[in-house]
């Protein structure tokens, strides 16, 4: 897949605005007459609104898998495979399938062979054996270098050759006890197979792709006129949607159809190497970092206690064969919901979904998600080091949709988090000028299962984590005692009523509230008897609630402090704040959100992202989203 809208440090927060949907589902009472509904044979359900405003529709796939649905050894399973289902197909990708597959199986066969050398030597042993190496390239000739360029087969045999031939060994290696070799297994050896089976795998994949087609589908949708091509994989689903012109729809159903039968997943073993890039990215993030271990303390039972890239571990042992049989269980067709807004015809999408997607089998029920979250039974803290600058994150457990409580949490989090007139920000950020920016009121990290009521600071200096802190619990104790006023409600339920009418403005904004409603209530209908629920929340139920749940013995804190990098000094680049930035996003008018969504489908690179990301985030502070710092204003008096 061409496009690293999922890979950029910023795409959350883009994916956040798409999914406006989740954080307050409610819609009009006229959409509700014009969803048209209808199952194939083999249990996947379409959801089709047609407006003919305009000749385009978005059309999407949603996966009820996420990373909830892995276990430990193939945690980002579900990341993996979105990657991977850009690859291509039997008819898509390569020029010679037959060819194409035996260089497929080829580099399987040493591909797993480097999972069981990695295994065999031991983590340990690796990573120094791997340091080694570094060494051994950084001092590679200008001739060597030369004669070597890219080509990793060339440059693991050298490697190879070196160590082998290496005498004496570094003390480094020596002084180690039972490093080298122990019990009659050479390790060094077994370490010097895996480094030419790896350049072995690169030899194969330079010849498989003299005859692939890499990104074919990514250019036969941007040759037929799409607005944007993207995928998405969350805790709790995976999605693929396209914004087509609406006479494009039969090739939608060719595409996805295809890739949903008969995906090949080439380039498996360098494709890995990609998120386990992201992986790392995902370690020096300072936002992913505390998320992270936070979700990790707050959840021992609950599968949401790992992230959605998975842990590294896991990504180095997950092979292609495992990632087939994944695919088999969930991307089938009776755990897929398509959404279709726009443009087109009932009868027709109908016509064609029997088409394409009809012959496509059922596969056995997914297997559910059994293991809940058992009760907290006292408080749970962690602390993050981190170079950026502190951060406080404190979440409550807390029911998520289908339970009564959770249409009183979407009224309270606007209460608390709604904007200039919310609680949080009047009083901890307007008024006692404690925090950098308002504080965050959010749900997470999934919303299917048992989650988080979360409150995310982070101080203005000279001010601490636990001033801060401070300052929200008294907020929330107000909320216990104090019933909020008339005039407070209303407003927070009118929020909650435009948000709505504005995400019921576009396509989009209508697929991802349809098909986000058939996920998280098993169907899209009772958006509107939530819709309902939430205009009945009452003063006396928020009051009830908080004091149920929002208690100490219920929450855990996290608390991300900051330590000088060593070696390091002058000061330190200006951090973004991903969900101040979000929040600049969405309140710009439909057609720059759109844009700026654009914008992120047309970048190649990390680099180029986060470059448009701090464009983006200087514009938010003209616009004073951004609270300035004392020193700045003191410069400019």
């Amino acid at each position: 897949m061409r496009t690293r809208f999922r890979a950029l440090s910023v795409s959350m927060l883009l994916a956040a605005a798409l999914f406006l949907a989740v954080q307050g589902i409610a819609v009009a009472e006229t959409l509700k007459e014009k969803v048209r509904e209808f199952q194939l044979d083999n249990g996947m359900t379409f959801l089709v609104v047609e407006r003919h405003e305009a000749p385009v529709a978005i059309m999407a796939v949603v996966f009820s898998v996420g990373s909830a649905n892995e276990r430990p050894n193939i945690t980002g399973m579900s990341h993996l495979l979105e990657h991977m289902m850009f690859k291509g197909t039997e008819m898509m990708g390569t020029e010679d399938y037959k060819k194409d597959r035996k260089y497929v199986e080829k580099t399987d066969v040493l591909g797993e062979r480097t999972i069981e050398l990695r295994k065999e030597i031991g983590e340990w042993r690796f990573e120094k054996f791997k340091s080694l190496s570094a060494q051994v390239i950084a001092s590679f000739t200008d001739e060597e270098n030369e004669r070597i360029g890219t080509n990793v087969y060339e440059q693991n045999k050298l490697v190879a050759e070196k160590i082998g031939t290496m005498d004496p060994l570094p003390d480094s290696l020596t002084s180690v006890p039972r490093l080298i070799a122990d019990m009659g297994t050479d390790y060094m050896k077994l370490y010097i197979e895996y480094e030419l089976a790896w350049g072995e795998i690169n030899k194969l994949l330079a010849e498989q792709r003299e005859f692939m087609k890499k990104e074919e589908l990514w250019e036969i949708y941007m040759n037929n006129g799409t607005r944007f091509l993207n995928a998405g994989t969350s805790n709790d689903f995976t999605i693929y949607f396209v914004y087509l012109p609406s006479n494009r729809l039969e090739l939608f159903m060719v595409m996805e159809s295809d890739r949903m039968e008969y995906p090949v997943f080439r380039e498996f073993w360098s494709e890995r190497d990609v998120v386990m890039e992201e992986r790392r990215l995902a370690e020096n993030d300072p936002n992913d970092v505390l998320d992270e271990a936070f979700n990790s303390v707050a959840f021992t039972a609950s599968s949401y206690s790992w992230p959605v890239l998975g842990w590294m571990s896991d990504l180095q042992t997950i092979d292609r064969k495992e990632l087939e049989a994944y695919h088999r269980i969930y991307y089938a067709p009776n755990n897929a919901t398509a959404v279709i807004v726009g443009d087109v015809d009932v009868k027709e999408v109908k016509k064609l979904a029997k088409k394409y997607f009809g012959p496509i089998s059922a596969q056995a029920p997914s297997p559910a998600v059994e293991t809940r979250e058992p009760e907290q039974r006292g408080e749970r803290r962690i602390i993050v080091e981190h170079t950026a600058n502190p951060k406080l994150q404190v979440g409550w457990h807390k029911p998520t949709y289908g339970h009564p409580d959770m249409p009183v949490f979407t009224v309270m989090q606007q209460v608390l988090g709604g904007g200039r007139t919310a609680r949080l920000y009047k009083s901890v950020y307007e008024k006692k000028e404690l925090t950098m920016e308002a504080p965050q009121v959010s749900t997470g990290p999934g919303d299917l299962y048992d989650n988080l009521f979360i409150i995310a600071a982070m101080p203005q200096q000279p001010h601490t984590l636990e001033d801060v802190e401070g300052a929200i619990y008294e907020e929330i104790e107000k909320l216990k005692k104090e019933p909020v006023t008339d005039r407070e409600l209303q407003r927070v339920k009118n929020m909650i009523d435009a948000q709505q009418i504005r995400q019921m403005g576009s396509n989009l904004g209508i697929a991802f509230t349809l098909g986000m409603g058939n996920l998280y209530f098993g169907d899209y209908n009772e958006i509107f008897r939530f819709y309902d629920q939430v205009k009945e929340v009452t003063k006396d139920d928020i009051m009830r609630v908080a004091d149920t749940y929002l208690t100490e013995r219920n929450r855990t804190v996290g608390h991300r402090v900051k330590v000088e990098e060593k070696g390091k000094e002058g000061e330190a680049e200006e951090q973004i704040d991903q969900m101040v930035l979000r929040a600049y996003i969405m309140a710009l008018p439909q057609e720059e959100q759109m844009a700026v969504v654009q914008k992120f489908q047309g970048m190649r690179s990390e680099a180029e992202g986060m470059a448009y990301a701090k464009e983006l985030w200087e514009q938010a502070k003209a616009a004073g989203f951004v609270k300035e710092k004392p020193e700045e204003k003191k410069t400019e008096e």
